[in-house]
């Protein structure tokens, strides 16, 4: 969706060992990562650095380009492709970080390390509460057991919904959730500060 001279789109296969524990992964944007385990086997589309400079980021250091999508050899799949945008309002009391958490490694990380749904909720919505997101966006995360959708508007809150099984999603680059139970905690993950960060900006409706 960035114009007609898009650059070229891989089908990447990341072989198992590519990343080891303890290895520090630096992304597009400034994003620091260190692996707690060598890492999954898996399969993502991703952008093309066949001349050694990524397209996102137009830098040469060692790292993956942007990986829209794809599934690791544990059977968890992400698709980190929903850009989402916080009001003025929220961004004002929590803004995004430089060197958060962006899109480009969403899916390199989380492929890399979970080996279930609840484990990469676990690490992206962590990622989100400590070292904070670059932007906006809305992820799927999924295994053979659960599909979990999670959102974030903010440099450090999000809300991942469990979704049933029933549901067809599509998810346009907008903000898709509602009025939500955040003591449901079978089906939803949310940051401790979610509602105070609203409460802060003027923007909350609801009951706390």
């Amino acid at each position: 969706d960035l114009g007609t001279n898009d650059y070229n789109k891989l089908f990447n296969i990341s072989p198992a060992g590519k990343h080891t524990a303890g290895e520090v992964y630096e992304g597009c944007y400034g994003f620091t990562y260190t692996f707690t385990h060598d890492s999954y086997r898996y399969t993502a589309r991703r952008d093309d650095n066949g001349l050694g400079v990524c397209p996102d980021c137009d830098s040469t250091h060692e790292h993956t380009p942007y990986e829209e999508a794809g599934t690791n050899e544990k059977g968890v799949m992400v698709s980190a492709t929903e850009s989402l945008y916080g009001t003025d309002a929220v961004l004002s009391v929590d803004p995004y970080v430089d060197n958060g958490i962006e899109e480009a490694e969403i899916t390199t990380v989380l492929l890399s390390e979970a080996s279930t749904a609840r484990e990469g909720v676990a690490l992206l919505t962590s990622i989100y509460d400590n070292a904070g997101a670059a932007g906006g966006s809305g992820v799927f995360i999924a295994d053979q057991n659960e599909t979990w959708f999670v959102e974030n508007l903010t440099g450090h809150t999000c809300l991942a919904l469990k979704l049933s099984s029933s549901v067809v999603f599509m998810q346009p680059n907008i903000a898709a959730m509602g009025k939500i139970d955040l003591d449901d905690t079978d089906h939803v993950v949310a940051s401790a500060n979610l509602i105070s960060v609203a409460q802060k900006a003027g923007t909350f409706v609801g009951d706390a």
